[in-house]
């Protein structure tokens, strides 16, 4: 292995907190160059051969004609080209689009109508679609790895590093549509600084991805924080299986594995013909779903491991990890990582007492300051460089963290946050619905699924089957109704609001 100042790599956090995405990975590569960065489904690259591989990209997308600030949307599940593409894009000032592959054609094209991106990274299956939409982009399935000679990649200077965005993601919300936020290269380093400081990532760590990159969980959590440290990233690209996972865990000498609480479920209620050895695995971490207390207990009986919960959001990155109490304390979701701080208000924006419910409002270097385009709702989110996550929660004596519920309406399922108002709109635009609510039921494997409750005047052509046949022309599968009740009409109190308490 190369000779390099470890203390440029890791310590100097004046350094770090300046560099770009791509500095940093340049930097990483300088020291680590020979040891392995990605394996993905059993095949090996090391860092030198990833920064060829970037280059070359990165030179493709500028032959493309993309330049700074210009987006490069992937639509693609995890994949070698989903890393590659995502430090390119970076390396030439771009901004990246992660977006779910599997959405419908109308979900995709309300996000890439709205960033007008200059390149759709996007599988076979989604092209014809995509030409449809008479976008103004550049279709690729991949990128070649092969560019033009002559061009070079000068990453950023350490003076622009902090005001460039580097990422749009999309949150859903209370408002019916969703919401895009932009977030800089200097807030992507932020979290990824946060986290490195606060469970001492280092370059001997193997870090397993069995969940989406495009998720922010995936995103941060796995894909960041390997590359940006030097560590090894094996990514499983398969349909998420418990006995593949603990296989690679073994034969890869994983020290880290984030997932979400379905994903630890499946691991703890399959039967081994021997017991996993998890001796290395040194962090479990949950994240986008409440972990639940039976699944947390299971699996330390089973395994003598603990899992920690994570919090974050899209808005914010990661913000709180249970490093104190993972086993005692299951439910909480920890302290506030390195930098990053958490208030706890009541409904007149004072600070409540520890033990007492109030609103999580968030303070972070990592998150964004704004939902685009969308001001009156930035300013009711985003108060003196504080976001309002929409969660309920508590703080103890001892400064652990715990989510009580939502004030928002969002649905949790399996980490993906679904916006009922969008489902509701959907179901309403059936011939035969008069109206439509939609809610969040608690599910031990998945955390919450989708109820539909639905008031039709026409029930011979508005049967369970047909109405969730018919949203499934319009939605992304996790965002379909798992059950569908019929009622007469939709409690609601004199004032017209739904009461959704009375639809459970």
């Amino acid at each position: 292995m190369r000779t390099a100042s470890i203390k440029y790599i890791h310590d100097d956090v004046a350094l770090l907190q300046s560099l770009s995405v791509f500095q940093r990975f340049c930097a990483v590569v300088e020291a680590y160059g020979e040891k392995t960065a990605v394996t993905i489904d059993g095949v090996e690259y090391d860092y030198d051969s990833l920064l060829k591989h970037v280059t070359a990209c990165a030179q493709e997308l500028l032959e493309k004609g993309v330049g700074e600030g210009d987006v490069v949307a992937l639509v693609l599940p995890n994949s070698f080209d989903f890393v590659v593409i995502t430090i390119a894009t970076m390396a030439i000032n771009a901004v990246l689009l992660p977006l779910n592959p599997r959405l419908k054609p109308e979900e995709l094209q309300q996000y890439l109508h709205l960033t007008s991106p200059k390149v759709v990274f996007l599988p076979p299956d989604l092209r014809r679609s995509v030409e449809d939409m008479q976008l103004n982009a550049v279709l690729a399935e991949s990128f070649s790895g092969v560019a033009g000679k002559g061009r070079t990649l000068k990453g950023l200077s350490q003076n622009d590093a902090a005001c460039l965005p580097a990422l749009y993601m999309f949150s859903s919300g209370s408002t019916g549509k969703s919401k895009r936020i932009t977030r800089t290269q200097q807030q992507v380093m932020s979290e990824y600084y946060a986290l490195e400081q606060t469970i001492a990532l280092k370059p001997s760590d193997c870090i397993l991805c069995t969940i989406p990159l495009f998720h922010a969980h995936g995103f941060g959590n796995t894909l960041m924080a390997a590359l940006m440290t030097g560590s090894k990233l094996v990514i499983l690209t398969q349909e998420f299986s418990a006995r593949a996972t603990v296989r690679a865990m073994q034969a890869q000498r994983v020290t880290i594995y984030p997932a979400v609480p379905f994903m630890f479920k499946m691991i703890v209620d399959t039967h081994f013909k021997a017991k996993p050895d998890f001796d290395l695995i040194r962090l479990l971490v949950s994240a986008g779903a409440q972990l639940p207390k039976d699944v947390a207990e299971a699996f330390f009986a089973a395994f003598s491991k603990p899992i920690c919960q994570l919090y974050g959001s899209s808005e914010t990155g990661a913000v709180c990890l249970n490093l104190h109490h993972p086993v005692n304390k299951c439910l909480s979701v920890g302290r506030p990582l390195k930098g990053m701080a958490i208030d706890i208000l009541d409904d007149h924006g004072n600070r409540v007492a520890c033990e007492q419910e109030g609103e999580i409002w968030i303070s972070s270097p990592a998150m964004t300051h704004q939902y685009d385009d969308l001001v009156k709702l930035t300013k009711e989110c985003f108060v003196e460089n504080r976001f309002f996550a929409g969660d309920i929660g508590y703080v103890d004596a001892q400064g652990d963290l715990f989510i009580t519920g939502r004030k928002k309406l969002m649905i949790n399922v399996a980490g993906y946050k679904v916006d009922p108002l969008e489902i509701e709109r959907i179901l309403k635009s059936h011939p035969a619905i008069d109206d439509a609510v939609v809610i969040g039921v608690a599910d031990p494997h998945y955390g919450e699924l989708i109820k539909a409750v639905v008031v039709c005047s026409q029930r011979d052509d508005c049967s369970e089957q047909k109405l969730i046949a018919y949203a499934a022309s319009h939605l992304a599968e996790y965002k379909l109704p798992r059950v569908v009740e019929f009622r007469d009409d939709i409690p609601r109190s004199p004032l017209g609001k739904v009461l959704r308490k009375y639809l459970q």
